[in-house]
């Protein structure tokens, strides 16, 4: 009998020393494991019914693609969409490896979806973090993800977001100058990140008071990264677009200044804030949690913080549109803190289990809780089926231009993604978003008058966007010079009225 028990310490005492050495290498399997859930959510992805805006850059990789350059279909050169990055990224992929666009720009979400595991793994040391804290991170990453938004840059700009912090940490100045230029190029705020970074550089500076040389260097080598790839894009948007921003930033900043959409400042205090707290719940304990070890223990960490009361100052100044995705990159940085709330509270269960506390059964049922929201999506997962009802009317509607209409004829509407990427005709987007000469009529709140100076050859209305459309069908002028040729079945039971120009020639 004493041998047995005696055998069977030895067995236990060398599982353990196993277990410890080895704790890297479960680890890393863990973190593969975890790793296919995005690939699970990519490769199930309804391909076919993308949102319109997701359409709307990948109809500018489908023409670079085709060899047309950065067009909507038809010169001139636009930049109508917010991530020329992605655009050109996916547009070179597809080239190379000869697979469909769609295919590709949501493999590159997913890749970039669990990089972001990975750079916390590979930085860890960095960030302070433990191989077992970089799992729970990796847990909530991986289980509170954006299905619905793998189809367009928002992992790419996280993911760049995550890099561009740790070389920062890793005090790679020139990388990480580097990829807040890819970051602005992914999105445009992107470029609030080196203004944070130069402050933070004075800051530790003037806190390790280190020679004035080492600051300028370290200063020297985040600009250097910065601005050289950044003069290439000035140059080559300065002469291909006319400006190297964006036109959506001016079309959409127009938009809220019109109302047209509610800003995003509105948005995020009436709606999104009441929708998180509603969704997240016993997240929002963890959340505080973190914030607070990270003030109390790991300060390196506030620097999402600082990025993010940027972002919401910057937006919310500029008074632009509130579109959905606008809220991603505050809700990737909540959920950064909800898995640094998490490991503070294991830790803390690990200790008062040791000893007598009244706070320990509570912390033992919120973490448990906080658990099971995080692994529950990742267990039941369900493959998400996209914008469908949308999709399916707008590729009938495409298919109807394709089938009664030349290329060169123009069609004017108000979301024109789906029409841009599945026909090859000329675009008129009434909202200015890839038509910039729109914007100006918008701006002076004159939604109809960029449809007059286009006179497209075809109008499609739909009454759920009468707040633009019934403007223009109801001048008197439209029922002269437009007739309604076709009724297709729209999204969520209504009509897509197809008008073309009395002058242009009939197609049957």
């Amino acid at each position: 009998m004493k041998t047995q028990i005696l055998l069977s310490k030895n067995l236990l005492v060398m599982v353990i020393n196993l277990y410890k050495r080895n704790f890297s290498f479960i680890i890393i399997i863990l973190l593969i494991l975890i790793s296919l859930h995005p690939l699970a959510v990519a490769y199930n992805y309804p391909y076919n019914y993308l949102g319109d805006d997701a359409f709307i850059t990948l109809t500018y990789s489908k023409n670079i693609v085709n060899g047309k350059g950065f067009i909507f279909n038809h010169p001139p050169a636009t930049l109508g969409t917010t991530t020329p990055l992605f655009a050109i990224t996916v547009a070179l992929f597809s080239k190379l490896l000869s697979v469909d666009i769609r295919v590709i720009a949501v493999f590159l979400s997913a890749l970039c979806w669990i990089g972001i595991i990975w750079v916390f793994f590979i930085f860890r040391a960095v960030w302070n973090l433990r191989d077992w804290q970089v799992g729970i991170i990796a847990l909530v990453i991986a289980g509170l993800g954006w299905r619905a938004w793998l189809q367009m840059e928002a992992y790419v700009f996280a993911f760049l977001l995550t890099l561009s912090f740790s070389l920062f940490y890793k005090k790679l100045y020139l990388l990480s100058g580097f990829t807040v230029n890819l970051l602005f190029l992914t999105r445009g705020e992107g470029v609030l990140l080196l203004p944070i970074f130069l402050a933070t550089t004075l800051i530790q500076n003037r806190v390790s008071k280190r020679p004035a040389k080492d600051l300028a260097v370290e200063l020297s080598k985040l600009l250097i990264g910065f601005l050289a790839p950044m003069a290439i894009w000035f140059f080559y948007a300065s002469y291909t677009f006319g400006s190297f921003l964006p036109n959506t930033l001016v079309a959409k900043r127009v938009q809220g200044l019109n109302n047209i959409i509610y800003t995003f400042f509105h948005y995020l205090t009436t709606k999104w804030i009441g929708i998180w707290i509603e969704r997240y719940n016993v997240l929002w304990f963890m959340f505080v949690i973190g914030l607070f070890d990270s003030f109390t223990h790991n300060r390196k960490q506030l620097i999402w913080i600082v990025w993010i009361s940027v972002y919401i100052l910057g937006y919310s100044l500029l008074n632009v549109a509130g579109y959905d995705w606008y809220r991603l990159p505050i809700i990737f940085v909540l959920k950064v803190f909800v898995g640094l709330g998490l490991i503070r509270a294991i830790k803390e269960l690990v200790r008062m289990l040791k000893i007598k506390s009244l706070f320990t059964i509570p912390l033992i049922v919120l973490t448990v809780l906080s658990f099971y929201t995080v692994i529950r999506p990742i267990l039941h997962y369900q493959p998400w089926t996209g914008d469908k009802p949308r999709g399916e009317s707008y590729i009938k509607l495409s298919q109807w231009f394709n089938d009664n209409t030349k290329a060169f004829e123009s069609v004017a509407f108000v979301e024109v993604g789906y029409l841009g990427y599945y026909t090859n005709n000329k675009i008129v987007d009434l909202l200015g978003l890839v038509s910039p000469d729109i914007i100006p009529y918008i701006a002076e709140g004159d939604l109809s008058g960029g449809f007059w100076k286009y006179k497209p050859d075809y109008l499609v209305y739909m009454a759920e966007f009468d707040w633009i459309l019934g403007f223009i069908i109801a001048n008197p002028q439209f029922k002269l010079e437009y007739l309604a040729v076709m009724t297709l079945p729209g999204p969520w039971g209504t009509d897509l009225t197809i008008y073309k120009r009395r002058s242009s020639t009939v197609h049957n």
